[in-house]
C-alpha cells in the first residue's frame, strides 16, 4: 500500500510545488492569512469530501470522515509568515516587501494538503476519522493553537500531529524523541522614561539610556552565573531604541527581547530577577517606566507512548538512519497548546538546505514534499487509535 501512496503522491507532486511556490510568494503575518486560506481551503473543498469549520477570521479544519463512530485523530500545519525581507533570488521569491515564508509554514500547510489528498482516496481503509488542522498566527504570542482548543477542534480526538522542516536534516530523514522537544517563549519589554535635557549637562537629567545600558549589562552578566546550566534557558535581547537627537540626552529607553525556558519554575526566578533589577536601577535614578512581559505557549512535549506508536508504525517504512532522535531546541512552537489537553507528537522533516530558519535566505529543497506526504499518509493510515480523549 506505501508503493501506491507513494505513486499517488508522486502523481500530483508537481501541483503541491507549484502551491507551495504560490503561497512562498504571497506571504502573510499571522491573523492576516486570507489569501493564503483562500487558497488552502478551495484545494480541499476540489479535492475531496472534507468537511470545513472555520476558526476566527482566517484559521480552518478540513474532516476526513471515514464513518460514524469511529475515533478521530488530527494533523496540524500553520499558515503564517515571518517580519523578514525575502533575499532569495528565485521566482517564487516573496512578493510582499518585508514578509517571507521564513520558517517554512508554506512547506507544512502544503504536506498536510498533499496528506489529505492522499488519505481521501484510501478514506475506505482509515481506522479513524481524519482532522487537518489549517493554522493561523503560530509566530504571534499568543498564537493560533489557543483558538483553536476554544472553538473545539480537539473534542472527541483522541491524538494529534504536527511537522516541522527541519534544514540540518537531509531529504529523507525525520527527527522525533518523546518527552520535551522545545522551550517556552516570554517576551519581554523594558520601557524607562526620564524628562531628557541637553548633553553638555548631563549631571542636571537622569539617563534613560545609560540606565537602559546599566540594567541590560546587568543581566547578560549576571544571568548565566545564578542559574543552573543544566537546565537550559537562554536570554536575547533584539531590539533597543531610545533617543531622537545625537548631541540630547534621551527622554526615553525601550529595548525588547525574549528569553527561552525548559523550566517553568526557573523562569519564575529568571523573570523575578529581572523586575528587580529594572525597578533598583530606575528607584535609583529617579526614573520612570517599568518591565513587561507576554509569555507563551509552553514546551512542546511529545507523548511517550504515543511516540513509540509513531515510531514503530513509521519503522514499517523507514530505515533505521532515517529515524533521527534529534536534539532538543529552545524555540518556541504553539503546538505544545493541543498537547497540553491530549497526546500530540511533533515531527521534524528534513528538507536538506543547511540555510538557517527566519533568515531571509531560507528555502527547502521542494523533494522533501514528496518524501514527507506519504509518511505522513503512512502514519494516519496504519496508527490504531488508542485510549479515549481527555478534554
Amino acid at each position: 500500500m506505501y508503493k501506491q501512496i507513494c505513486a499517488l503522491t508522486s502523481g500530483f507532486q508537481g501541483e503541491l510545488i507549484k502551491i507551495r511556490r504560490k503561497i512562498h510568494a504571497r506571504p502573510e503575518l499571522g491573523r492576516e492569512e486570507y489569501e493564503t486560506s483562500r487558497l488552502l481551503q478551495k484545494q480541499m473543498t476540489d479535492n475531496g469530501p472534507f468537511e470545513i469549520t472555520h476558526v476566527g477570521p482566517t484559521g480552518f479544519y478540513a474532516d476526513l470522515v471515514s464513518g460514524s463512530g469511529k475515533p478521530w485523530m488530527a494533523i496540524r500545519g500553520d499558515m503564517d509568515a515571518l517580519p523578514i525581507t525575502d533575499e532569495k533570488q528565485v521566482n517564487y521569491r516573496s512578493q510582499i516587501s518585508g514578509v517571507c515564508h521564513a520558517c517554512a509554514h508554506d512547506f507544512h500547510s502544503t504536506v498536510v494538503l498533499g496528506t489529505a489528498w492522499v488519505l481521501s482516496k484510501f478514506v475506505d481503509n482509515l481506522n479513524c476519522n481524519i482532522r487537518f488542522i489549517f493554522q493561523h498566527a503560530e509566530e504571534p504570542t499568543p498564537g493560533g493553537a489557543i483558538d483553536f482548543v476554544d472553538a473545539g477542534a480537539l473534542n472527541n480526538v483522541q491524538a494529534i500531529f504536527g511537522l516541522h522542516a527541519d534544514p540540518m536534516l537531509e531529504v529523507g530523514q525525520i527527527g522525533i524523541r518523546p518527552g520535551p522537544i522545545s522551550a517556552q517563549s516570554v517576551h519581554l519589554k523594558i520601557n524607562i522614561k526620564g524628562e531628557g535635557g541637553h548633553s553638555a549637562r548631563p549631571q542636571k537629567t537622569a539617563d534613560p539610556i545609560f540606565a537602559g545600558i546599566s540594567i541590560l549589562h546587568a543581566l547578560y552578566g549576571s544571568l548565566y552565573r545564578m542559574y543552573n546550566p543544566d537546565t537550559p534557558f537562554v536570554f536575547t535581547i533584539g531590539s533597543i531604541s531610545g533617543g531622537d537627537s545625537y548631541n540630547s540626552i534621551s527622554a526615553g529607553f525601550k529595548a525588547e527581547g525574549t528569553l527561552r525556558v525548559t523550566d517553568l519554575g526557573q523562569r519564575d526566578h529568571i523573570l523575578k530577577f529581572i523586575e528587580d533589577t529594572v525597578n533598583h536601577t530606575l528607584s535609583q535614578w529617579d526614573l520612570e517606566g517599568g518591565f513587561e512581559i507576554n509569555l507563551g505557549a509552553p514546551p512542546v512535549d511529545n507523548d511517550v507512548e504515543l511516540t513509540k506508536r509513531t515510531i514503530d508504525v513509521l519503522s514499517q517504512i523507514l530505515s533505521e538512519d532515517q529515524i533521527l532522535s534529534h536534539a532538543r531546541s529552545m524555540g518556541g512552537e504553539d503546538f505544545s497548546q493541543y498537547q497540553t489537553r491530549i497526546p500530540g507528537v511533533f515531527i521534524k522533516t528534513g528538507v536538506g538546505t543547511k540555510q538557517k530558519l527566519h533568515t531571509g535566505l531560507f528555502d527547502i529543497d521542494e523533494k522533501s514534499i514528496g518524501f514527507s506526504v506519504p509518511v505522513l499518509a503512512w502514519l494516519l493510515l496504519k496508527l490504531e487509535p488508542a485510549g479515549s480523549p481527555d478534554v
